[in-house]
């Protein structure tokens, strides 16, 4: 039996690490862990396959397999700048994973380490509802901060008229004041994320609120593939990603101009919304199955 541990801080929000658990755990080749969950603290020595979610440095060990996996590129300031000196400090694994070709290109590996391109996923349970009774207008899911502009996206909203939006995710002491008196504003707060699919399917619309810079606008956006499948209709920054989606997919999502954000909700309503999006294909099972990262760590076994 191959023993995966999943490395990671506690305050660390990486929901695919549950995924890939219970995706390694219903194999018989593998049994997977969380380094967070593990209450006693954990003995590194017991397990086969260190997996890191990378930031700077990591395992350095020749005895055992070690993955690397970057599931997006740096961000803050100087961010390309950090790929690169992530490139060239970081320890060389065995097998890299990447969330798709352009974080891939970002980070100027000029070694000939293996790798496996791994996209964001859903949650079976975004699936399970259907036919929901809608209670909210609007709703966002994610950090409620300013950091995320938040408050220029609230600032904009309500600039256009009173419309409610219903807003899931940890809030800043700020924002959290400056709207707490607004009836049209409907804060849950952090909330479990097996919680997150009941209350987003009670809205109509789903806000994909992503700035449109370097590096968000190549990087999958896992909010607005789970407002497709609780069917909401989409209204989102119009960015890289989010156009080659749209295509991709056979969409048509309501766009606003990032340099110029303007909620006309005369537009947004009377807009042709569609949807050709296939969920099941986006189940983290399918798309880690996709990946072929388990055929992968197979055959580092076999030689190692």
């Amino acid at each position: 039996m191959i023993k995966i541990l999943f490395v990671r801080s506690e305050k660390a929000f990486l929901p695919e690490i549950a995924a890939y658990i219970r995706y390694f755990n219903q194999t018989d080749e593998f049994r997977a862990y969380d380094s967070a969950t593990l209450s006693s603290g954990y003995d590194i020595e017991e397990f086969d396959v260190i997996w890191e979610f990378k930031g700077i440095g990591g395992t350095k060990r020749n005895d055992k397999i070690i993955v690397h996996e970057y599931a997006s590129l740096s961000t803050g300031k100087l961010p390309r700048y950090k790929n690169i000196y992530k490139a060239y400090m970081n320890p060389k694994p065995n097998l890299r994973i990447f969330l798709n070709d352009a974080v891939k290109e970002g980070y100027p590996f000029r070694d000939k380490v293996d790798f496996c391109m791994r996209d964001m996923g859903i949650d079976e349970q975004f699936l399970e509802h259907e036919n929901v009774k809608k209670e909210y207008e609007f709703v966002y899911v994610g950090p409620v901060s300013r950091s995320r502009e938040i408050d220029t996206l609230l600032e904009k909203f309500f600039s256009q008229g009173r419309r409610q939006i219903c807003l899931i995710g940890n809030v800043d002491d700020e924002i959290y004041t400056k709207y707490k008196a607004n009836k049209d504003v409907i804060f849950t707060g952090k909330v479990p994320y097996y919680e997150v699919p009941e209350i987003a399917s009670k809205g109509l619309y789903g806000i994909n609120y992503i700035p449109n810079r370097y590096p968000y606008y190549l990087q999958t956006s896992t909010k607005l593939l789970e407002y497709l499948a609780l069917g909401l209709k989409i209204i989102t920054i119009d960015y890289k990603w989010v156009n080659e989606f749209e295509k991709e997919t056979l969409c048509s999502f309501y766009k606003i101009d990032y340099n110029n954000i303007c909620f006309d909700f005369k537009k947004i309503d009377n807009y042709d919304y569609f949807s050709h999006f296939k969920p099941e294909n986006y189940i983290w099972n399918n798309i880690i199955d996709k990946s072929k990262v388990k055929a992968k760590l197979l055959q580092i076994y076999a030689t190692k």
